[in-house]
């Protein structure tokens, strides 16, 4: 007898399986991140602090990631543009112009756009050492190779009436380097 055959309970349960999925994927939030916006216009050079920017919710792959965004500004940025890495720059800071730039062997710690006192020992021991003040453009990496033999240097802005001095101590060996505030 025909009416005695089972209901179709597997395809209810496929048919009932398929939308509740297509309603789950139709219906799930967006995935979101948070990304770094100015909110202020910002001067190429500036160092930036939080007061400067602000994290908006963007939709995932938008825009790439900002490992830390409190580097320098490369480029001007307008108030609500986002801070992407090609504005920004936490491995190196534009030299300023008239400045010269040289390899120095700085403290650990240094961050770019610290002020950094270059300290020129004198020739003979009666004079008193010269202070010639800096920018730190590179700093020194932080995992240096442990069998150098010399630490490696970082990269140092001088201003360029006091560059021949300095360079010429650097090359003496009559060099040492004071960390100032932090940039920003």
């Amino acid at each position: 007898m025909y009416w005695f055959r089972r209901p179709p309970y597997l395809r209810w349960a496929a048919a009932a399986l398929l939308v509740i999925a297509a309603a789950w994927l139709d219906l799930r939030p967006d995935t979101t991140v948070l990304r770094p916006f100015a909110t202020v216009d910002l001067a190429a050079g500036t160092a930036l602090d939080d007061t400067m920017m602000e994290w908006r919710s963007v939709p995932a792959g938008l825009l790439p990631p900002v490992d830390d965004p409190r580097g320098l500004v490369l480029r001007p940025v307008s108030a609500g543009e986002p801070l992407l890495p090609s504005t920004l720059s936490s491995e190196r800071v534009p030299t300023p112009e008239g400045w010269w730039t040289m390899e120095v062997h700085l403290p650990q710690g240094a961050l770019p756009g610290q002020s950094v006192w270059l300290i020129l020992l004198p020739l003979s021991p009666g004079e008193d050492p010269l202070r010639v003040e800096g920018l730190v453009i590179v700093p020194p990496p932080v995992d240096q190779d442990p069998l150098a033999i010399e630490p490696e240097p970082g990269l140092v802005a001088v201003s360029g009436d006091l560059a021949t001095v300095t360079a010429a101590a650097i090359a003496d060996g009559r060099v040492s380097a004071i960390l100032g505030t932090e940039p920003g």
